[in-house]
């Protein structure tokens, strides 16, 4: 299975008619356990990750991101994403709608390689922000018709830190189904974004995965 080209070629056309409207920005990080809903990427080892990113006035935005992995097959380490979507601003609420491809080069099994489309909204309701995303994908990493439900919460507190709470519902026709959860405490100190969390899983078979990652990134 290949990346969706025609919904990249149709959003830059899109967008080539403002560009200069547009805004590009780069991020790169540093992380000493790559957790993805609740499951560590890395064998509980670091990661190096980064991206690039482009946004339109309308909305519209596109990005590729990448991070060192394993268990994807002896002869692959990385994890290439490639996505696309828009954003807007309705009755008081941040609506995302956009589309995401998990692609591992190199892997052994094309299973791995995964679409995933999501809808979300979310609220800054002054002493706290909120929100809610949707992700359903056909072809769930080899399983039919999986979901995601993620509900999250930021607060900000004293000194410039904020704290993050996650929980998520993995939901999958013909695969295992459990919850995850996360803990977070961040800030910004020197132009670089520091943040500590924790995160567990709940009714994952083979008993739980719990895990504390410590963060470091840049953003240009």
């Amino acid at each position: 299975m290949t990346f969706n080209k025609s919904l990249l070629c149709g959003a830059m056309l899109a967008l080539a008619s403002g560009v200069a409207m547009a805004d590009f920005s780069a991020n790169v990080g540093l992380t000493s356990n790559y957790v993805f809903r609740g499951l560590t990427q890395t064998d509980n080892g670091p990661a190096i990750q980064g991206g690039f990113d482009y946004s339109h006035d309308s909305g519209l935005y596109l990005g590729v991101w990448g991070s060192n992995v394993t268990g994807y097959g002896p002869d692959n380490s990385m994890e290439l994403d490639i996505y696309g979507g828009w954003g807007t601003s309705l009755a008081g609420f941040d609506i995302d709608l956009g589309y995401l491809r998990y692609q591992y080069p190199k892997t052994d099994n094309s299973d791995n390689n995964t679409d995933e489309f999501h809808i979300g909204a979310s609220r800054d309701f002054g002493m706290l922000s909120a929100g809610y995303t949707l992700y359903y994908s056909p072809d769930f990493f080899g399983a039919n018709n999986g979901y995601y439900h993620d509900f999250f919460i930021d607060v900000p507190l004293p000194a410039e830190f904020s704290f993050g709470a996650h929980y998520g519902l993995t939901r999958v026709d013909d695969g295992d189904d459990y919850d995850d959860y996360s803990l977070s405490v961040s800030r910004s100190f020197g132009g670089f974004d520091l943040s500590a969390g924790y995160t567990n899983t709940v009714d994952l078979e083979g008993g739980n995965d719990d895990n504390w990652m410590f963060t470091v990134g840049k953003s240009f």
